[in-house]
């Protein structure tokens, strides 16, 4: 048997209640030996950490894994102003030779002009090939003429967006969107598919990622992105939970999955006004966002997936939508009565108190996502723009961790970096001050509860013995720094299963990228 590995002289935060700080510990193979302070043990390899903090493998409990690398191979409109920017972007060569052109990150509140692109815009700087530009949430697109026609959207679909004069504008929102998407998932090239695994873990673990739930599959994403990721994921620098959006059941535990949902949507977003509010939205009168389940199909799957064992996740962000799923929990829980289910809700950004308590009674997991708070929280913000003073109620951690609700932090990525720091620091600066929390609980956020979240708490989430080896080295200590600068602290080093994934000073990362991680 080798010699374990010493890690010494560090700020150790390891999570773990037995012994929440030390300043060494050991790693023999790919677990963690010994933790412990002072006297350090004899072994021949000793790693010298220079007074670094070390903290436990952040783990994102709510990644579109597939669609993370297939973004980094697409064009970024995330700086967009204008239809000149889209034509410098579109115009580039690798770019030009496809049949198709794939943009993502578009957010129309950073348009110099304050008005949404239509297909018109679009046509001046790409007129010829079809060009499908995803809005930041994933909830809606705009495309250009070449597009829709290419696409063939039904005439009379739920949220293909018409002007004044009777015709599409190039807008797809809501059933439209999730016709369209599917198509577009189709049509990916195979080269992009099997490069986009790769691509997504290398960016993973650049955040000090070293485990995710990947959310793949359903009418959002398309079923492309699963089978590159279950031929991978064995031999990913990082442990890898995989959430099938599939309602399917049969289908689903024939092929072993035990966690089901995500983002299987019960409604939709705030950006693109189709979260499921109790009231109109503030700048779209008579507009209260969309229900996209039927009640009785809905809790039929539901009843019939819990009995079966799986742990459910479904996306629902406003009141309507967070109602519908605890109703179908709680009929499912009152007649097939199950401990330690876990059942999970994406985002839960607009919970009433009523909701929070009522899912802390179920035992109900809340995925949530606290760098939404950071690009569009706080007033003038993109959520005060939709909700008026309805604000001050996205994203209440402070309430939900008060009343005992467990929270898992993830991103949301690709909707927004895979960075677990700048989640940390958004939860800690919350901009209602009634919602801030502690850094602590925001590190726990990212580590043991997103852990406990995919049944993986006891390999993962904290510095112990006998876990694995995942941990991550960072330049400041998130416990000292000043809250406001919490998001400039950069990752150092990435280790998964006791090997060195991520170098911020090396060509490591390329190694890893390159398929040498095995």
């Amino acid at each position: 048997m080798s010699d374990p590995v010493l890690f010494y002289n560090g700020v150790i935060h390891t999570l773990d209640p037995v012994r929440p700080h030390c300043t060494w510990f050991t790693v023999l193979g790919k677990s963690i030996q010994r933790v412990g302070d002072g006297d350090t043990p004899q072994t021949k390899t000793k790693i010298d950490l220079k007074s670094k903090v070390v903290v436990p493998g952040f783990v994102d409990a709510h990644t579109h894994f597939f669609q993370t690398g297939i973004d980094k191979l697409f064009c970024d409109f995330s700086s967009v102003k204008n239809s000149d920017d889209v034509h410098a972007l579109v115009s580039k060569s690798e770019l030009g030779k496809r049949t198709w052109i794939f943009a993502h990150s578009y957010d129309e509140e950073n348009l110099s002009n304050g008005r949404p692109f239509t297909s018109a815009e679009l046509d001046l700087a790409c007129p010829q090939k079809p060009l499908w530009v995803n809005r930041v949430d994933y909830h809606s697109a705009v495309v250009n003429s070449a597009a829709l026609k290419r696409l063939n959207i039904p005439i009379g679909i739920q949220g293909l967006m018409r002007g004044k004069d009777g015709n599409a504008t190039g807008v797809l929102r809501s059933e439209a969107y999730f016709y369209a998407k599917a198509k577009i998932a189709s049509i990916y090239p195979l080269e992009i598919k099997n490069r986009a695994v790769n691509e997504a873990a290398k960016t993973c673990i650049c955040h000090g990622v070293t485990a995710v739930h990947a959310l793949e599959g359903g009418r959002i994403f398309g079923d492309e992105g699963v089978m590159p990721i279950l031929k991978k994921m064995d031999r990913l620098p990082l442990d890898l939970t995989l959430f099938l959006q599939e309602k399917n059941l049969v289908y689903a535990t024939k092929l072993g999955f035990r966690h089901l949902g995500g983002c299987i949507l019960i409604d939709g977003s705030i950006g693109s006004y189709t979260a499921a509010l109790d009231q109109d939205y503030q700048d779209a009168k008579g507009v209260r966002g969309h229900i996209y389940e039927k009640q009785r199909e809905f809790f039929a799957f539901v009843e019939g997936a819990h009995d079966a064992g799986v742990q459910l996740s479904f996306h629902a962000i406003g009141p309507r939508a967070i109602q519908l799923v605890l109703d179908a929990y709680e009929s499912a829980l009152r007649k097939y009565p199950r401990y330690d289910h876990r059942h999970r809700i994406e985002h839960f950004e607009l919970a009433t108190d009523e909701q929070i308590h009522r899912a802390r009674d179920l035992g109900v997991v809340a995925s949530m996502q606290p760098n939404f708070e950071y690009f569009w929280g706080g007033p003038e913000k993109m959520y005060q723009k939709r909700l008026g003073d309805g604000w001050k109620s996205t994203n209440r951690f402070a309430d939900i961790l008060k009343h005992g609700l467990t929270i898992a932090g993830g991103s949301d990525t690709n909707v927004t970096p895979p960075d677990p720091i700048l989640g940390i620091h958004a939860a800690v600066n919350h901009p209602n001050e009634d919602q801030k929390i502690s850094v602590d609980a925001a590190l726990r956020m990212m580590t043991i509860n997103a852990a406990y979240a995919g049944f993986n708490e006891t390999k993962m989430g904290t510095i112990s013995p006998g876990k694995n080896a995942a941990f991550t080295v960072l330049d400041k200590d998130l416990f000292t720094v000043n809250p406001s600068e919490i998001k400039n602290i950069k990752v150092v080093e990435t280790w998964f299963s006791g090997r060195c994934v991520y170098r911020s000073d090396s060509n490591l990362i390329e190694e890893v990228q390159n398929g040498n991680y095995l």
